[in-house]
Formats: C-alpha cells, sequence, structure tokens
C-alpha cells in the first residue's frame, strides 16, 4: 500500500492536485491543546486622518527630498512621490524611522543642499516621531504575530536526531531555505515547494529504516571461497594459469580481506592444502584472524590428495581479515628441492552459540512498550505510536489522532509485517504530517486578540531558539504541569539550556548568520594575490568565530567582548596565519592576544574575509558590515549608476586614496562619509585578515574620522570607538537575537519590547544568559496577536 491512499486512513489526505495539496488544508486545524483564555487587544488605534500631512508635512518633502528620491534612480532606493496621505505614510513606518533618523543626524539633505530651517527641522522630525512612529508602552503591547513556520533545514536534521535517536542529516538533501532578515528561520521566507514532498517522504523512509533496524536472528552458515576468490601476498604464489593455484615456496599469506562475522560466537575456519616436504619438516600454515595466530598445522597431505584442516575459536561480529599463512618456507639447494604449500579453499562455517548483536540506541528511544509479558503487539504499539506522536508533534495528541495511526498499524499488520516493522508505516505519516513539519501556534478566535501562548507551544519556541531542535522530556514535563514560566524555574532552564551540548545549535545558526560564516564556503580568494588562502585556513577562521561565540555562551560572559577581547581561539594554522607563537597543533585553544591588533569579532579573519573582494580589501563593505551587524544603522543601497573601482592591478597608489577620490561625488559622500572611515581602520589587514602596513608597496593610514567628529587610528582605537556606542551595539544585537528567536522581522511596534531587554541585559552585566532570558520573557515570545498589525 501506497503512503497516500495510507493516509487517506490517517486523516490527512484531500482531494486537489499537486504533490503539496494534500498536506495544506490540515494546517488549519485547530491544536489539541486548550489556548488560554484570549486577553485584551492591544496597541493604540490609528490615529484619526488630519489635513497636517497634506498641508504642512508634503510640501516640505516636496521642497527639500523629492528631488532625490523619485522615480526609478531614487537615491538610497527610497522613493518619496508615492505618499499621498497619512494613513498611506503609516503603513511604511520603517521608511519614516530612516527618514527621522537622517534628518536629526543632519546627513540630509546634503550639505549642498537647500536647507530646512530649524522650525521646519523640528516639526517635521516632531511630526514623524507622534504620528507615524510612536509607541505607549504604557498600554498593553502589540506582541506581533508571528507566520506559520515549517521546520528548516538544521531543525529538520536536529528534530529527527532528538526524536528518532539517529545521527543523520537527511535534509542536507532538501532545497536551501531562503533567508529573511539574515536568518533562515523566518516564517514568512519559509515556503513549500512541491519538491520538497518527495524529499519528506525519501527521508522519512531512510530515517525509520535505520531507527527501527532490529536485526533477524543470526543462523550459522556456511561460506566457501576457492583459489580464484582469495588474495595473496606475495602475488607469485598464485599462478596465472587457468587453474589459478595457490603454492607458496617462500612465506606468504592466503586471505579474505574483510569477512564479514555477522554476530559475536564460535566459528569454525577450514582450509584444504597439500603440502612437499624439504629438510626436516612439512610445511606449516598457521590459521590467524586480524592478525592474531589461531592454531598452526603440519601439512602432510600430498600433491593431488589435499586435506582439510580446521580450527575453531571465538571471533567478535564486524569485519575481520582471515588469514591462512605459510611460515616455514626452506630451500634444499643441494637437491634444488622447495618446501611447498599448495592451497586450494578457505571455508568459515558458524556462528555456533551467537551473541545476539546490541540494538540500537534508536531503537530503545522508540520501542518504548514491546509485546510479551501480558502486553499484546497492538497495545503496545498504541503506547508506542502515543509516545511518538506526542513528541513528533511537541504537545499532547488527541485518542482520535491515536485512533489514525493504528488504522495505519492494523493495515500493515494485515499485510503480514510484523511487530515493529508494522510501525514504520504510522510513524511515516507521523514525520509528513503538519503537525510535525511546521511549528503550529494556536490563533485567538478574534484577530484582533492576544493570547498567551500555552506551555508546549512556548516550550517549542524555547528550544529551537536555543537548541534548533525539539524541547527535552524535561521541558515537555515542565509543561504538562503548567510550570515551565514559574519564577526560578524558568530562569534555570535558560540556563541548563545554554550549558547543554545541543546549544552548539545557537552557534552554528545564529552566529553562523549574524557573523555571516556560512558565506566562507562560497568564497574564493585569488590564491595569486593571497597564497596562503586553503580550505584549512577558511576552516580554522569558522572554528575560530564558533569557539568564541560558544565559550561566551557556555561561560555566561558579557556580550561585549563580541566587540572587544583579550583571547581568541586558534589552532596551529590560524597562529601561523595571525603571527601567534608557540602553537602547535590542530587542537583549537584559547589564547591571550598578544596585541591590540586583534580582538573580538570585528577583527577575525572570518569577518575580514567575507567583507573583502577576491583581489584586495573592500572599506566599504566592512564599514557596512559593522553599521548592519554591530551598530544597527545599515545604509541604503548605492544609487544604480555608481561605478565600480577599477582593477587592483589598474590601481594608483592605496586603496584608500582611490576610495577618497570616489567619494568626492556629492551623490556618494553622504552614505561613505559613515562607511568608509570604519573600513579604513581595519586597511591593515588584508583580504583574508592577514596583519599588514603597506597597500600597493605605500604606506597604509589607518585614521578615520566618523560623522560627529570621533577620530581614531587603527583596528585598537576603533575597538574603543565602538565600545563608546555600546548601547547600540546592545539594541542592535538584541534585535537580531529576537528576530531569531521569532522568526520573524521585527516592526515599530517592537520598540518597548526591545528597549525591556536591552534594558535588562544592560542592568546585569551584559550577560549572554541575561539578554536571552530577557528575549524569551518578552511579550512577543511568550505571546502572539490574530492579524499582524498595520
Amino acid at each position: 500500500m501506497g503512503l497516500r491512499t495510507a493516509l487517506v486512513l490517517f486523516g490527512t489526505a484531500v482531494a486537489g492536485s499537486g504533490a503539496g495539496a494534500w498536506l495544506i488544508p490540515t494546517l488549519a486545524r485547530p491544536s489539541t491543546v486548550a489556548a488560554k483564555p484570549a486577553e485584551a487587544p492591544t496597541g493604540p488605534a490609528a490615529p484619526p486622518e488630519d489635513a497636517t500631512f497634506t498641508t504642512k508635512v508634503l510640501p516640505l518633502i516636496n521642497k527639500y527630498c523629492l528631488e532625490c528620491h523619485n522615480g526609478e534612480k531614487a537615491k538610497g532606493g527610497l522613493t518619496l512621490e508615492g505618499y499621498v496621505s497619512e494613513a498611506h505614510a503609516r503603513k511604511d513606518r520603517k521608511n519614516w524611522l530612516a527618514i527621522q533618523h537622517v534628518i536629526a543626524s543632519g546627513e540630509m539633505p546634503p550639505k549642498k543642499k537647500p536647507q530646512p530651517t530649524k522650525d521646519e527641522k523640528e516639526f517635521l522630525l516632531d511630526w514623524i516621531a507622534n504620528s507615524l512612529t510612536k509607541v505607549d508602552c504604557t498600554t498593553p503591547k502589540d506582541p506581533g504575530r508571528v507566520t506559520l513556520r515549517r521546520l528548516n533545514r538544521a531543525e529538520y536534521n536536529n528534530t529527527i536526531r532528538d526524536l528518532c535517536g539517529v545521527d543523520s542529516k537527511p535534509a542536507d538533501e532538501f532545497p536551501a531555505d531562503d533567508v529573511g532578515y539574515g536568518f533562515d528561520n523566518i516564517g514568512d521566507v519559509l515556503s513549500f515547494q512541491p519538491v520538497l514532498l518527495e524529499k519528506y517522504l525519501a527521508a522519512a523512509d531512510k530515517v525509520l529504516a535505520t531507527a527501527l533496524h532490529v536485526p533477524e536472528p543470526v543462523k550459522s552458515s556456511k561460506q566457501g571461497f576457492g583459489s580464484q576468490n582469495i588474495l595473496v601476498l606475495p602475488r607469485s604464489a598464485k599462478t596465472p594459469d587457468p587453474g589459478n593455484k595457490i603454492v607458496f615456496k617462500s612465506d606468504g599469506s592466503a586471505f579474505l580481506e574483510k569477512f564479514n562475522f555477522p554476530a559475536e560466537g564460535e566459528y569454525i575456519i577450514r582450509f584444504r592444502a597439500w603440502g612437499t616436504k624439504a629438510g626436516d619438516e612439512f610445511p606449516k600454515a598457521t590459521v590467524r584472524v586480524s592478525g592474531d595466530d589461531v592454531e598452526s598445522f603440519a601439512v602432510e597431505a600430498e600433491q593431488g590428495k589435499a586435506k582439510v584442516y580446521e580450527a575453531r575459536t571465538r571471533i567478535k561480529r564486524g569485519e575481520r581479515r582471515v588469514a591462512v599463512a605459510f611460515v616455514n618456507a626452506f630451500e634444499d639447494k643441494p637437491n634444488k628441492k622447495f618446501r611447498e604449500l599448495g592451497l586450494e579453499r578457505i571455508e568459515i562455517e558458524g556462528p555456533f552459540g551467537p551473541v545476539p548483536p546490541p540494538e540500537p540506541a534508536s531503537v530503545k528511544v522508540l520501542l518504548v512498550a514491546r509485546p510479551g509479558s501480558g502486553t499484546d503487539a497492538r497495545s503496545a504499539a498504541e503506547a508506542v505510536l502515543t509516545a511518538f506522536a506526542r513528541r513528533a508533534y511537541r504537545r499532547p495528541v488527541t485518542p482520535d489522532e491515536v485512533a489514525r495511526l493504528m488504522k495505519l498499524y492494523d493495515t500493515a499488520t494485515k499485510q503480514g509485517e510484523a511487530f515493529p516493522a508494522a510501525l514504520k508505516l504510522p510513524m511515516k505519516a507521523a514525520l509528513v504530517s503538519p503537525h510535525f513539519l511546521y511549528r503550529i501556534e494556536e490563533d485567538p478566535k478574534n484577530p484582533n486578540d492576544v493570547r498567551t501562548l500555552n506551555d508546549f507551544e512556548f516550550a517549542t519556541r524555547l528550544s529551537y531558539f536555543l537548541w534548533s531542535s525539539m524541547p527535552d522530556e524535561e521541558l515537555f514535563a515542565l509543561a504538562a504541569r503548567g510550570e515551565l514560566r514559574k519564577p526560578g524555574t524558568l530562569e534555570a532552564q535558560v540556563k541548563r539550556m545554554l550549558k547543554d551540548p545541543k546549544a552548539k545549535a545557537l552557534s552554528e545558526n545564529f552566529a553562523g548568520q549574524w557573523l555571516e560564516l556560512r558565506k566562507l564556503n562560497a568564497l574564493a580568494p585569488d590564491k595569486g594575490y593571497f597564497p596562503g588562502w586553503d580550505d584549512a585556513l577558511r576552516n580554522a577562521m569558522v572554528r575560530e568565530a564558533e569557539a568564541f561565540f560558544e565559550y561566551v555562551v557556555q561561560n555566561d560572559r558579557s556580550v561585549l567582548e563580541f566587540l572587544d577581547a583579550d583571547y581568541t581561539f586558534v589552532n596551529d594554522r590560524l597562529a601561523k596565519h595571525y603571527g601567534i607563537p608557540n602553537v602547535t597543533g590542530a587542537q583549537f585553544r584559547q589564547v591571550k592576544l598578544p596585541d591590540g591588533r586583534r580582538g573580538g569579532v570585528i577583527t577575525m579573519a572570518s569577518t575580514l574575509t567575507v567583507t573583502s573582494n577576491p583581489t584586495r580589501t573592500s572599506p566599504v563593505k566592512r564599514g557596512k558590515w559593522i553599521l548592519e551587524n554591530v551598530l544597527g544603522t545599515p545604509p541604503p543601497p548605492p544609487a544604480p549608476d555608481v561605478p565600480e573601482l577599477p582593477p587592483t592591478g589598474q590601481l594608483k597608489g592605496t586603496l584608500r586614496q582611490q576610495m577618497e577620490q570616489h567619494r568626492a561625488d556629492p551623490a556618494c559622500a553622504v552614505c561613505h562619509s559613515k562607511l568608509d572611515p570604519l573600513g579604513f581602520g581595519l586597511e591593515n589587514f588584508d583580504g583574508i585578515g592577514g596583519w599588514r602596513t603597506q597597500d600597493n608597496k605605500k604606506d597604509i593610514d589607518p585614521s578615520g574620522e566618523l560623522p560627529g567628529g570621533v577620530k581614531f587610528s587603527g583596528p585598537a582605537e576603533l575597538r574603543k570607538v565602538l565600545l563608546g556606542k555600546s548601547d547600540q551595539f546592545r539594541s542592535c544585537f538584541a534585535e537580531k537575537l529576537l528576530t531569531f528567536g521569532l522568526g520573524r522581522g521585527l516592526e515599530y511596534y517592537d520598540k518597548c519590547a526591545l528597549d525591556d531587554i536591552v534594558k535588562a541585559a544592560k542592568a546585569n552585566d551584559d550577560k549572554f544568559s541575561a539578554l536571552v532570558l530577557a528575549v524569551v520573557k518578552s511579550d512577543p515570545f511568550q505571546k502572539r496577536k490574530g492579524k499582524r498589525s498595520e
């Protein structure tokens, strides 16, 4: 019976066309876990429309902004010509937040353009703040709404590992996940492609075949091998004639290279041979298993009258080398006679009294009940499937859901499948169910209402945030008792989870995307310019950043150490690249940095490499990376007609000198005044993060001046400048962590929650656990609204 037919019994198949049609309607099914009562609607009502926008605001926009911000070539990709009403402007609050920032900082309008008066500027800023972007943090907060989320590839692999007990990665064969807001776990972009259905079916088959593998009882058997199937050393012992005879005249060995012994037990190893006596002895043959002598025999049978010799020994399960060795070669030179051993056949019989092989750990994980001792097979299957579905769906299951799974079990048994093989079909159905593939959260009945997530939904959010996987039994038990959010309990669970080895997923999936480590795999620096580049260096760069992040997490360090620290993690390859002495071996270890050149993530080779071009550095990319990932003030995209710098070989002078010519254009200067100085501060690092003092045979000038007159020179002083902007970093890092934890981009109404998270972290010495705890205690993480606010 095919799975699609079986799923009709399971209750998930529906009429329709397309490979994934049967999946979609079940997503609307209500959760089986009762939701808490809906809370009062939150968020301020939209202010009534007035004439201020059209009579006062729009004229200022037309006068000072529209010349540059209109049409297909609008500066910074921002066009303002379409705003015709306050209601229309309110829908693009993020744009207006950016407008508010550049007006307040004096970046816009450009210096050589007409400038608004002080009163005009204050009026415009006040109107944006109070009419569009103001959020009243004293009223019930709007927690937002997370789009129904499919498990991404990392989450699928980790969930399969923890659910089924098999350490395979079937999702590596799935299509790559799309990225939104810098992460690949964003519900809005995790679409369902038709090919995914076939991938899910194949993955479920493969996983369960491994996880439910229960070996059949091993029976004794006899296997024989003629001379044509036996390997020999020296090769001259095996003659090339049609008989393919094996005749040893000197010490040698005839062997079966990888014979698989199916179980531990006693085996008989036989060989048929003949010998020619020379000197005082007959040829001696020794049976060996994996190099160990078992028994030796004097072969007295004459040529043409070969005899069978046998050795009995206990052998453990697995592949072994079985050999018959000729060990007493001799040449009677006066009589021109050799002592010879002729070998015709090797035979292996057994096992006798086999020891059953140990069950795979996955079987113990899945088969929580078994037939026997008063329990019939169907009752055991029901217990197994109830436990499996509860864990797969990450919530309690209803009797109806279990009954549908049992129908599939019954169908399999009618076709002759025995326990536990009959469990594979219902388990496969569970693994392709939307309740496994998606993280489903109940919506309040009234779309404008807000509800607090039940404890199972909250436990799921928590575990996928910190582990990129399903909750463990401790979280499930606390959720079942309604104790997960009790004072003290949640704090203890967060700290436990951060110290668990599964928290490595946070470095791989959060840090890997925040620090853009994944991009390193696709980069290919030009070895003509960077001869030291190779895969070993690439891998070391990634591991350094991950190890640094894991150290901060595991030891609950301050997140400000991401900006500057006097230590890092290196192996011999990376230490050589950094010029750090006395580091040997491939193992990574913590080292104290010898000088002020490096410190924190900004000066790591991984960051410096992903922000460079194949043949040279890129101050613009490096400055942009700092603005986006450290300060949280991303620049607008460049205008489409901005020319590229000439190739490296055509540059005259340093790259900095070339860039200063480029930014002489007033249209470019506005953005580059923020980007370039940050990048120039890192110019002592080449395109793969190695230290240098010259560029194009000219001394490097690593000084910079930021808008507002802040000056620095070199990476050490740049890090101090960034530490001086620690509030901006706290907010930026908290925004990225909350975005990753929620699986959605942040909106204007998340400002109150974000401010509370930053305040809580700062009050607790910026410890990583304090920041995480503030995130998971926030309204956006603990609640959801029925519909997304405008």
